[in-house]
C-alpha cells in the first residue's frame, strides 16, 4: 500500500508543483495523516496509541512521525520506505518559451536541452538514487544521446542485470529512453551503453 501511494503522490505532486502549490500540498499531506492515523486505529483497535505509532510511524530523515515500512529489496535486505510528502516537492515556476523558439530549429538545440535538463532536475528528489544516476550520465540517454526528458518514457536499466549479480546502487544503474531500452535487448547487446556513458562522462 506504502509503495502505490508513493507513487500516486509523487506523481500528483509533479502534475501540480507548476502552479502556486505548496499551501495545498502542505493541506493535503495533513489530511493524508490524519486519515492514515484514523485507519490504523480502526485496524488495531484493541492497541494503545503508542504501540500504533511504533508500528506505523516511524523517524525518517530527521523527521518524526512519518507513515513508513519496511520492505526487502532485491537482495533479501530489509530498508525503510516512507510515504511521500507533497511538501517536500519543490515548486517549478513554468517558463514560457521564448519568442517563436522551435524545437525543428537547430540553431537553438542548446537552448531546448537547457530547458528539458531544467525540467528533469526537479522530476527526482535532488540527492536521490536516481537523480545521482541522471548526473552520473549528464541528463542525457547514453544510447541516443538525446536529452533524457524530451518527451520520451524513461525506464531504469541495470548495466549488470540483476540475474547475473548485479545490484540496485547507482553504479550499476542507467536510465534510458524506453525505445532505447527496448533496442537495447532486441540486440542482446549493452556495449552501446558502456560507451555511450564513457562518452558523457569524458
Amino acid at each position: 500500500m506504502t509503495r502505490t501511494l508513493c507513487f500516486r503522490l509523487r506523481g500528483w505532486g509533479n502534475y501540480y508543483k507548476h502552479g502556486v502549490s505548496k499551501q495545498v500540498f502542505s493541506f493535503v499531506d495533513d489530511q493524508i495523516w490524519s486519515a492514515l492515523w484514523k485507519w490504523s486505529r480502526r485496524r488495531h483497535p484493541k492497541k494503545g496509541s503508542k504501540w500504533i505509532a511504533d508500528k506505523y510511524f516511524h523517524s525518517f530523515k530527521g523527521r518524526k512521525w512519518n507513515f513508513a515500512t519496511t520492505t526487502p529489496d532485491r537482495a533479501g535486505k530489509r530498508k525503510l520506505l516512507a510515504l511521500v510528502r507533497l511538501a517536500d516537492i519543490p515548486i517549478q515556476r513554468h517558463v514560457k518559451v521564448k519568442g517563436t523558439a522551435s524545437p525543428d530549429d537547430p540553431s537553438l538545440n542548446d537552448y531546448w536541452k537547457y530547458r528539458q535538463t531544467q525540467y528533469g532536475k526537479s522530476y527526482w528528489e535532488k540527492g536521490s538514487k536516481f537523480y545521482k544516476v541522471a548526473c552520473n550520465q549528464n541528463w542525457q540517454c547514453p544510447v541516443c544521446r538525446e536529452p533524457l526528458f524530451n518527451g520520451e518514457a524513461l525506464h531504469t536499466h541495470h548495466v549488470v542485470q540483476v540475474k547475473d549479480g548485479g545490484t540496485d546502487k547507482e553504479e550499476n544503474l542507467v536510465h534510458l529512453h524506453q525505445a532505447c531500452h527496448q533496442q537495447i535487448h532486441y540486440r542482446g547487446n549493452c556495449s552501446s551503453i558502456a560507451e555511450g556513458l564513457s562518452g558523457l562522462m569524458g
